[in-house]
């Protein structure tokens, strides 16, 4: 049976899934990197107990889609008896390749674990929202600089920024971080189980922090990623991967699973920008190990054209079926390589807020009705079968071919289109 989709407002964790359009979704954050055993386990799991969807987000946290209100408990057993554990909340965020990037301004693992008893502490006094996030910004080779943050701290040559949403509040040594996530953890406290940065206000805020430095900051919001081979600091080899859209099928998994055991790769991270980073191998591994993941369907390559087509994770229930956003962008990347030029973003939803990259327009799925979102307005651009989303896609790429003129991009002529 399908469930229906719950309103926005909460976040699905492992102990508490969200009912989507095809299930309950579950999401976490691995505690740690996951062994080939791991992955298998995991893949396991999902065919079992779920739909056999496997996501990274982009914000790099793993779900898994299909499960039922029986199959959610047995799912998180199968997942504790491989070892899998997720991250308690709230979100602590930093780099995959933490204290090995030789190219990061700093090593964020003493920090995060001094901001997580800072967080224990918050939460044996009261709430605090689900969808709060502390992001620890260091720069190196994945960045996090992209991430919506509550509490942004951004690494620099003297000390550590300090944003309070969109806000910068000063600077910090990094001995005084932790009294002064305290001091706004305790204001959002009194706020509310659900306030966010967004709903302090900045000066008052910063006048309770001290040793806070004035410091006007202007931090870097890159919109892309890079797809490739990374160095670690002791000159060994890592190698970032992209999931195609963000979404496999178990199977996948079970693939990238078994390339990693026979090349000798101990375990794979989880990234922004729905990738993965794997870690622990040598050198002389990293030639064959690329062309073997391309070959079950991973991005392994920086240049691969879906890297320039957006998505936000989701389903819609139709009257015919359930339609994917992963599927929905495979469709026009399989279609229309050359139509995806950057110019806009997908998101399958059932709101078009956009998140996380709001405020870039877009095509949005509302039930089976295509429909260009670029506010304040949207645009009806095509009807989908749940069964023939190919040919569905096929059709409004021609449409695009049809009518576009030299120098435009597709987001212009998704413009002047309408059913």
């Amino acid at each position: 049976m399908t469930a229906s989709p719950a309103p926005r407002g909460a976040c699905p964790t492992l102990e508490n899934p969200m009912a989507v359009a095809d299930g309950l979704l579950a999401r976490f954050r691995p505690e740690t990197g996951l062994s080939p055993d791991q992955l298998t386990a995991l893949a396991d799991a999902a065919d079992t107990h779920g739909n056999g969807l496997i996501e990274v987000t982009a914000r790099g946290n793993l779900q898994v889609r299909g499960l039922s209100e029986s199959s959610a408990a047995p799912f998180r057993d199968a997942l504790a008896n491989a070892g899998i554990a997720a991250q308690p909340a709230p979100a602590i965020e930093i780099s995959p390749l933490a204290g090995d990037d030789p190219k990061a301004m700093a090593d964020p693992r003493p920090l995060a674990r001094a901001l997580r008893a800072v967080c224990n502490d918050a939460l044996a006094h009261g709430s605090l929202s689900p969808k709060l996030s502390i992001v620890l910004v260091t720069g190196g080779q994945v960045l996090l600089d992209g991430l919506k943050a509550d509490i942004r701290l951004i690494a620099r040559p003297d000390g550590w920024a300090l944003e309070l949403g969109t806000d910068t509040l000063g600077e910090l040594n990094e001995a005084d971080i932790p009294t002064a996530v305290a001091v706004i953890l305790e204001a959002l406290q009194a706020e509310g189980p659900r306030a966010r940065a967004s709903d302090l206000a900045a000066p008052p805020i910063a006048a309770k922090i001290e040793n806070l430095r004035p410091l006007t900051h202007s931090s870097v919001r890159p919109s892309s990623y890079m797809v490739g081979p990374l160095s670690l600091s002791d000159h060994a080899p890592a190698l970032r991967v992209g999931l195609p859209f963000g979404q496999v099928r178990a199977r996948q998994v079970r693939d990238l699973a078994q390339i990693m055991a026979e090349q000798g790769v101990a375990e794979a991270r989880t990234a922004p920008d729905r990738s993965l980073v794997l870690v622990g191998f040598d050198t002389s591994t990293l030639r064959a190990l690329a062309p073997a993941l391309a070959r079950v369907g991973y991005w392994t390559r920086p240049d691969a054209t879906g890297v320039k087509l957006s998505i936000c994770s989701g389903a819609e229930d139709t009257d015919a079926g359930v339609i994917q956003a992963a599927e929905l962008a495979q469709g026009f990347y399989s279609a229309a390589p050359e139509l995806i030029d950057g110019s806009f973003h997908i998101h399958v939803s059932t709101c078009a807020k956009g998140c996380p990259h709001a405020g870039r327009p877009g095509i949005v799925l509302d039930g089976s009705q295509l429909t260009l979102y670029r506010a304040p307005d949207a645009k009806p651009l095509a009807t989908l079968d749940p069964a023939a989303i190919e040919t569905g896609i096929v059709s409004l790429a021609d449409r695009i071919r049809d009518t576009r003129q030299p120098g435009e991009t597709t987001l212009s002529v998704l413009g002047r289109l309408g059913q």
